[in-house]
């Protein structure tokens, strides 16, 4: 059986992440990029499973013709290692100020906060894909939101610590979860009662197993979340989609209206699920075509469905 997402430990401790944050700050972007390849080329070696993940990823993108066939698949796989490292430095300079925004490009994001305006809550799935914490940036535009980002904290618990420490002006909330619950539900619930908006990946299954359903993806059976829609439901809000990637002029975040409300009925429950889990598998497979480098997935991620599905919300 393949390794869980939740099951591959955190590479790199709290003062590694601070080391290379302190190379970026006092030496710059062309110092922390020196230093980069050899940490890049020590994890590529000696996490295997991370690499054969990455390169079943690439061979899959490779073909629906999304790189270049003579290009050599290992090549390409240190490059998608090379992408999230400098990916992380973005994440740290987004939380402690030092980022860009000015080369951030929104899309669609005056609906979106016409939406905020009207001090209606919303819940936002988003991906793996490109930089979720250069979301930030979308608070920082605007003093009205307040983003709630569900996580599994204890996944990446050394980041998480840092990245809390670095936010100084609390316009990002970070909730630990491993399931949703119905208490989970309340809360978010008074977050959206209060014009917030809450965060949710939709391309992680649950680390307790949960609900989920196979959709295809890039050509291939895959399992996504119900969490998202099966939430959806719940709070009874609208529901967008957020997309992050960098672009040739920076980053570009793309805001899609998914479901002005998602209902689900006791009759056709796992149908319907199925039907939200697929468009949303059909719209991240748009997005990683066209930035095929830029989604962070290193376990593997085309398994078997799950013959039974958890106790519902």
């Amino acid at each position: 059986m393949a390794t869980h997402w939740s099951q591959i430990q955190e590479s790199g401790a709290l003062i590694g992440i601070r080391f290379m944050f302190f190379i970026y700050r006092w030496f710059g972007r062309w110092a922390f990029g020196l230093l980069l390849y050899p940490v890049i080329a020590y994890f590529y070696l000696t996490k295997k499973t991370a690499r054969q993940a990455s390169q079943e990823y690439l061979t899959r993108i490779r073909a629906f013709n999304a790189l270049p066939n003579n290009a050599s698949l290992r090549q390409q796989s240190f490059r998608h290692f090379l992408h999230f490292g400098r990916g992380l430095l973005d994440k740290l300079a987004a939380w402690c100020g030092a980022f860009n925004y000015h080369n951030v490009q929104f899309r669609n994001r005056d609906d979106f906060l016409n939406m905020v305006d009207q001090g209606d809550g919303a819940l936002v799935i988003v991906s793996h894909l490109g930089n979720l914490e250069v979301c930030r940036a979308l608070a920082d535009a605007s003093q009205r939101i307040k983003l709630n980002v569900m996580v599994h904290t204890k996944h990446a618990e050394n980041f998480n610590r840092l990245m809390n420490n670095l936010d100084g002006d609390n316009h990002l909330n970070l909730i630990q979860v491993t399931e949703v619950t119905p208490a989970t539900a309340i809360l978010l619930q008074e977050k959206l009662r209060n014009g917030e908006v809450v965060v949710i990946a939709g391309d992680r299954t649950p680390v307790s197993g949960g609900r989920q359903s196979a959709a295809d993806f890039l050509g291939a059976a895959a399992l996504f979340p119900q969490g998202p829609y099966i939430l959806a439901s719940v709070l009874r809000c609208p529901v967008y989609l957020m997309f992050c990637v960098r672009g040739e002029q920076g980053y570009e975040i793309s805001f899609e209206a998914f479901a002005d409300s998602i209902r689900l009925s006791r009759k056709n429950r796992e149908q319907e699920l199925a039907f939200w889990v697929q468009k949303f598998a059909d719209r991240l497979a748009h997005y990683t075509l066209l930035h095929p480098l830029q989604w962070n997935n290193f376990y593997p991620f085309w398994v078997a469905p799950a013959t039974s599905p958890s106790t519902p919300l």
